[in-house]
């Protein structure tokens, strides 16, 4: 009995000591605050970080199970402490580890008992850019990993040849046949593309199908019936658009709205497009070994292509054959639809069975010469620490990424702005500035004040309804003036806080009383302006110009912090915060009609150990020389600090 436990924890061994060093690994690395990221690999965490903590659904085809599952373990963690945004991620890192870990008893079980070989494998494994990336981000992707890991786990004893002592009989292996269908339901109703696994495990189950003779209709429809029963899943979707969740994505109270959501109707119509000449086929390959090669070496690669060639050769046609035809599968579905979904997540299957050949290959050669195995062990190892040393900026980058803090940061002083107009409506394109928003009014409570749409909204109704829609002013690229003025007719620009633009109809602020009445020569004036301080280093300046008549050209606008007034050297400037265009760069003074008003708002960052004086304001024009011809400038003194 003693043996007998100590072989099986020496079996166990490595491949704990190889999850808990990825844990560290991924534990160090994960994404902790919101995203806001627009990069490939976190396009659409965001999302998934609001619906985890909200027990909402998420974008096509639903992904329901995972969405149910990864909502129940993101409140266990909240329970423990973790913030909302952690809590998403580390539902990520559970999946991962399950799923390698899996993958590590599959090299074990393919090995005959080669367990650090397999443990090296999977550290290798564990550190490639989209294993780690799917790892330690909010992501559907970790699970799609567990459930092939699992999969297979399964399935490989479905051959009759590999069928161990404990699963021997026909009950024994119809159970394993059940369970792989359920496995397989479960697989396609997380993400459509692993219907890939679908022959896969039939050509598996082959060798015992053919001799089965009787019983085929009932075997057949309960075969069916089990693929089908995970799908019931998809009922969260109707129930929680019924319930009135916070966060649903689409329709799917509908009954069209179901169905499109299910069958991904949003996308496949201009995604799943065959290449239609050579020239698309030939950039389409360039496409996808670019791709591989930004994840694995190419050596490695055809090396475990070899293996699994072995494997089907040496060890079991069916098992050996499978893994060939899964790696190829996922490549071709590259090759074919590169843009259907994000490439090194499409990969990731091909990358689990080439290293599982890759294992299997070192295992065959070391039954020839001993000391290959130890060398290419010590190969993995110092591979790891590559792959660990190359890909850990990219990866603290893309986690750390502040653009959904920001945009938290910027929305924040709408909570006690006092605006003209109704309601208070921003909208956000679909995306991570959207989610990030959502996440700061949903979630964690740090926004208020305002009701958060999206661009599928009918603007035209909200600035009828309200009188006005708000932005963050760096949106405004995607939804410029002309744009806005072809929907409502006519539109105007200006300021709500720093950072976030009023689109409306109407001029806004015309009943502002004159309070500087600063006349800047250039057909402008300042109408009034305010300084407040904002913490103990930060100073907002609002300006509200005034069109005396019509601005011919257009005027970049300066915003000086000064130590002296007027400065006499440029270090008697303190700070600055010019504008190419008045309202974050986006509403150039030539569009401005005659009496229209113009809310700007700045914020200047005083430095520490600095004594400004005054803020001074002008509009200025760069000449073709390259010099400054600068308007008058208004000159506004600081105001004392309260407690100051």
């Amino acid at each position: 009995m003693h043996r007998i436990a100590s072989r099986t924890w020496r079996a166990y061994l490595p491949g704990l000591i190889v999850c808990g060093i990825l844990l560290l690994v991924y534990s160090g690395t994960l994404q902790r605050d919101v995203n806001g990221s627009g990069h490939g690999y976190t396009l659409d965490v965001g999302e998934i970080q609001v619906a985890l903590n909200l027990w909402g659904t998420i974008h096509y085809t639903g992904y329901p199970l995972f969405t149910i599952l990864g909502s129940l373990l993101t409140h266990l963690l909240r329970l423990g402490g973790l913030p909302p945004a952690a809590a998403a991620s580390t539902v990520a890192t559970v999946w991962s580890l399950l799923g390698l870990a899996g993958a590590y008893w599959l090299i074990v079980r393919l090995t005959e008992g080669e367990h650090v070989l397999a443990a090296l494998a999977v550290l290798a494994l564990g550190l490639v850019e989209t294993f780690w990336m799917h790892s330690v981000v909010a992501e559907v992707y970790s699970f799609s990993l567990c459930l092939i890991s699992v999969t297979f786990l399964v399935a490989i004893d479905l051959p009759p040849p590999f069928h161990p002592p404990r699963w021997g009989g026909k009950r024994g292996g119809e159970w394993r046949w059940w369970l792989a269908m359920v496995l397989l339901g479960l697989s396609v109703e997380h993400h459509r593309i692993l219907i890939s696994l679908m022959p896969l495990v039939f050509l598996l189950a082959f060798p015992t199908l053919r001799e089965r003779n009787r019983n085929w209709l009932a075997f057949s429809a309960k075969s069916a019936l089990l693929f089908a029963l995970p799908f019931l899943a998809y009922l969260y979707l109707p129930l929680r658009a019924l319930q009135g969740a916070r966060w649903v994505y689409g329709q799917p109270g509908t009954w069209d709205g179901f169905w499109a959501q299910f069958f991904g109707e949003e996308i496949t119509s201009y995604v799943l497009e065959w290449p239609h000449n050579l020239a698309t086929w030939s950039s389409n390959f360039h496409f996808l070994a670019s791709q591989l090669q930004r994840q694995l070496p190419v050596v490695l690669l055809l090396a475990g292509a070899v293996g699994l060639a072995w494997l089907a050769r040496r060890r079991s046609l069916w098992i050996g054959t499978a893994l060939l035809l899964g790696t190829l599968e996922f490549l071709a579905f590259i090759v074919v639809f590169p843009s259907a979904v994000w490439a090194p997540a499409v990969l990731m299957p091909s990358i689990l069975f080439l290293v599982i050949g890759l294992a299997y290959l070192v295992h065959r050669l070391a039954r020839v010469v001993t000391a290959i195995r130890w060398i290419a062990c010590g190969g993995l190892l110092l591979f790891s620490l590559r792959l660990f040393r190359t890909n850990l900026p990219f990866v603290y980058r893309l986690v750390n990424d502040p653009s959904g803090r920001d945009v938290i940061q910027i929305l924040q002083p709408l909570g006690g702005a006092d605006l003209p107009g109704g309601r208070n409506v921003v909208a956000l394109p679909w995306g991570g500035g959207y989610s990030a928003a959502a996440y700061g009014l949903y979630v964690t409570g740090e926004l208020d004040g305002f009701e958060l749409v999206d661009h599928r909204v009918d603007f035209r109704s909200v600035v009828q309804r309200e009188g006005k829609v708000l932005t963050p002013a760096f949106n405004l690229g995607n939804w410029p003036l002309y744009w806005w003025a072809e929907l409502l007719g006519e539109a105007h620009f200006s300021s709500a806080v720093p950072g976030v633009a009023i689109i409306s109809q109407d001029v806004l602020y015309e009943d502002i009383p004159v309070q500087v009445d600063f006349d800047l020569g250039n057909g402008v004036r300042v109408r009034t302006a305010d300084l407040a301080w904002e913490g103990e280093d930060r100073l907002r300046v609002t300006i509200y110009w005034e069109a005396t008549r019509h601005v011919q050209s257009d005027y970049r606008v300066a915003v000086h912090l000064v130590s002296k007034d007027p400065p006499e050297c440029a270090q008697d400037v303190l700070a600055q915060a010019d504008s190419f265009n008045p309202v974050g760069g986006w509403y150039p003074t030539n569009l401005w009609a005659t009496g229209e008003v113009v809310r700007d708002d700045y914020v200047l960052t005083v430095p520490s150990d600095a004594f400004p004086v005054a803020v001074r304001v002008a509009m200025y024009q760069l000449e073709e020389s390259g010099d400054f011809v600068d308007t008058d400038w208004l000159s506004l003194p600081i105001p004392e600090q309260i407690g100051g």
